[in-house]
C-alpha cells in the first residue's frame, strides 16, 4: 500500500470497535425476534448511514484515484440489510455504490459507456479478472433477452460459471442484435458481513481502483 493508505488505515483503525456494535445494531433492526424503539431505530440509521459513507471515502483515499467526488447520497434497498451509499465522480460522472444487502458486503459500479467494450484492449480485460482477487465477483444485467430470443439460439445463451465471459457474451450478442452494447450492466464485488474491517478497507480499495480505471477506460473511448 503506499504511505497515504496507511495513514487512512491507521486513522480509522481504533474506530473498528465501535464499527462493529454499531454494525450489530443495524443488522438487529431486520431482526423481527428484537424489539428497538422507534427514536434508538431512526439513531442507528443514522450511525450507520455515517458509517457507511467513512468506509467509502476510506476506500477511495486508499485507492489512490485522483478525482471529485460529489456525494454522498443514500438508498435504502427493500431487502434485508439493505442500504448503499454512493459518491458520483465528477470526471466520469459515475456513481461508486457501497453497501450491504442479504448477502454482505458490496461494492459496485455501472459499466458508464459500455458501448464502447468492443474497442478495449487486453489491459481492460485484465483489470476486470484481477477484481476476483479482492471479493467476489458479480454481474447485475440491466437487460436481459426474451425466452422467445433465447430459444433460437439455446446453444449461445447457456450457463457459464464465468461471470466474465458472461459480460463478454452479452457484449457480443448485443452488438449483434443492436450494433451495439449499450446499459450492459452493474459490476459488484462481495464479501462476507464477518469481513474484518482491515481487510475489508485493503480489499476493497483495491477493487475501487479497478473499477475506477475500468470506467475510465470506457469514458476515454466514448470522448
Amino acid at each position: 500500500m503506499t504511505k497515504k493508505a496507511d495513514l487512512t488505515l491507521k486513522k480509522h483503525s481504533p474506530k473498528f470497535p465501535e464499527w462493529s456494535r454499531d454494525f450489530r445494531r443495524f443488522l438487529e433492526l431486520f431482526n423481527p425476534e428484537i424489539y428497538i424503539p422507534e427514536n434508538e431505530e431512526q439513531l442507528i440509521w443514522e450511525s450507520i448511514q455515517e458509517l457507511y459513507a467513512t468506509v467509502l471515502q476510506a476506500m477511495i483515499s486508499m485507492s489512490g484515484i485522483n478525482d471529485r467526488w460529489t456525494g454522498p447520497e443514500f438508498l435504502p434497498m427493500a431487502v434485508d440489510n439493505g442500504l448503499e451509499v454512493f459518491y458520483r465522480s465528477d470526471k466520469l460522472e459515475c456513481p461508486f455504490h457501497f453497501g450491504t444487502d442479504e448477502m454482505g458486503f458490496f461494492l459496485s459500479a455501472d459499466l458508464m459507456y459500455s458501448e464502447m467494450v468492443r474497442k478495449m484492449d487486453d489491459r481492460f480485460w485484465f483489470q476486470m479478472a484481477e477484481l476476483i482477487r479482492f471479493g467476489e465477483l458479480d454481474l447485475w444485467e440491466n437487460r436481459v433477452f426474451p425466452e422467445s430470443r433465447i430459444r433460437q439460439e439455446p446453444w449461445f445463451h447457456r450457463k457459464s460459471k464465468s461471470r466474465i465471459f458472461h459480460l463478454i457474451r452479452s457484449a457480443v450478442a448485443w452488438e449483434k442484435e443492436e450494433g451495439f452494447a449499450e446499459d450492459l450492466g452493474m459490476i459488484i464485488i462481495r464479501w462476507k458481513y464477518n469481513t474484518a474491517w482491515e481487510d475489508l478497507l485493503r480489499k476493497g480499495s483495491a477493487a475501487f481502483h479497478n473499477l475506477y480505471r475500468i470506467n475510465e477506460a470506457l469514458w476515454k473511448k466514448r470522448h
